[in-house]
């Protein structure tokens, strides 16, 4: 009986994640986007969703171009509880546009065109982090 009562509550636990509106810049990446939260762009999102990436690769016109987007869905962490990557599961593409002049004024233009490519011909992504940290 102590069991099954534990059972309940942690998938009681597990099914109230709070879904949350996010709105920020997206650049996609074979499969898996990355997305910049316009109220804080130091914190990187992983974004694994299909449906919004093949949604980017018909909309850009250039590998890593930056898009704005609203999404809704629940956020977490992999990892230990010390830090770890930060994630996006998406349940529903709210908005994915164009970025316009002046939106999301934290996030900084990327830089990737101008940067060398790596080894495996594709751009430097610690090059990338560095010029959009300002080092």
């Amino acid at each position: 009986m102590r069991r099954f009562e534990l059972l309940v509550i942690a998938t009681l636990l597990l099914g109230c994640h709070p879904t949350t509106d996010v709105h920020g810049i997206y650049v996609g990446d074979d499969g898996e986007g990355t997305l910049f939260p316009c109220d804080d762009p130091t914190i990187i999102v992983r974004v694994p969703d299909s449906t919004l990436a093949a949604t980017y690769r018909l909309m850009v016109t250039e590998p890593h171009q930056p898009v704005f987007v609203h999404l809704r869905g629940v956020s977490g962490h992999a990892g230990s509880i010390y830090g770890g990557p930060r994630y996006f599961l998406v349940h529903q593409v709210v908005e994915i546009r164009a970025r316009q002049t002046g939106e999301c004024p934290k996030v900084r233009r990327p830089v990737s065109p101008v940067l060398p490519s790596s080894s495996t011909g594709q751009p430097n992504k610690r090059l990338k982090l560095a010029a959009r940290r300002g080092y």
